[in-house]
């Protein structure tokens, strides 16, 4: 079936892409070149994008504006998961001193929307709004674990299984078994798939009628993937979850 497009709009969203893609701030011809687009299309639309706040321009490069920040809240928002969850993720990260992060899904790419940082955690790429495929990713196999196997199906023909290291899953069979797993046992993990040297622990949410989500705990291999400082993090994932989900159903 067709779809009917607005080329101009594509053009701007790609004009905002294209500004995270080179972090965040670019010059019109930097932007032009990374897009392969002509300097003065992309003058038009970041100008037009200036006047709305969605860019703002510094000397002769463009940055992403903050009112970008208004439609993102609005986004995370409007089911009550996010409120609901916020809180435990910031217990999580003070409790353990890692890194907490809370993940929605959609359009089959998990979506961080909350993270919080503990006293030790490491900095990696997991700021807020940041997108990742959902098998590489511990809380994004959490995820997985929520949804029918038709609908993973479907999002592994549509995003594939990309390798980001190593130790990445990227065989559909190998998917499901880990899946499976986690539905049993309640955890999901990623060891060194998506960042070498980083191990994740996570657990999927129950949100019924809302969007799939899950929480996890994130911190360097040496530190977090030792039999009781890993127990530690599950049980307190497992007392971050039944708050939350209790939290949703009252």
């Amino acid at each position: 079936m067709s779809e009917e497009r607005v080329r101009a709009t594509e053009t701007s969203i790609r004009a905002l892409e294209g500004l995270v893609e080179l972090d965040g701030e670019a010059g019109v011809t930097e932007l032009a070149t990374h897009l392969s687009i002509a300097k003065s299309t992309v003058y038009k639309h970041l100008r037009t994008l200036e006047s709305k706040g969605f860019v703002v321009q510094y000397g002769d490069r463009y940055r992403i504006g903050l009112r970008t920040l208004e439609f993102g809240g609005y986004a995370r928002r409007y089911d009550g998961v996010y409120d609901t969850a916020r809180p435990e993720v910031d217990r999580l990260a003070e409790e353990t001193g890692e890194l907490a992060n809370l993940m929605f899904e959609e359009g089959g790419r998990g979506v961080y929307v909350h993270t919080a940082s503990g006293e030790d955690a490491v900095d990696i790429d997991t700021q807020t709004g940041r997108h990742a495929h959902l098998h590489s990713t511990g809380v994004g196999k959490a995820i997985l674990a929520t949804l029918p196997d038709e609908r993973i199906e479907t999002i592994v023909d549509v995003h594939g299984l990309p390798r980001a290291t190593p130790h990445t899953i990227t065989a559909e069979t190998e998917l499901f078994e880990e899946i499976d797993a986690i539905r049993s046992e309640g955890v999901a993990y990623d060891r060194e798939e998506c960042v070498e040297g980083m191990f994740c622990i996570a657990r999927p949410l129950s949100t019924p009628g809302r969007r799939p989500a899950a929480i996890s705990v994130t911190g360097p291999v040496s530190r977090v993937a030792t039999g009781g400082t890993e127990e530690r993090i599950r049980t307190a994932l497992e007392r971050a979850g039944n708050v939350i989900e209790l939290n949703l159903t009252a």
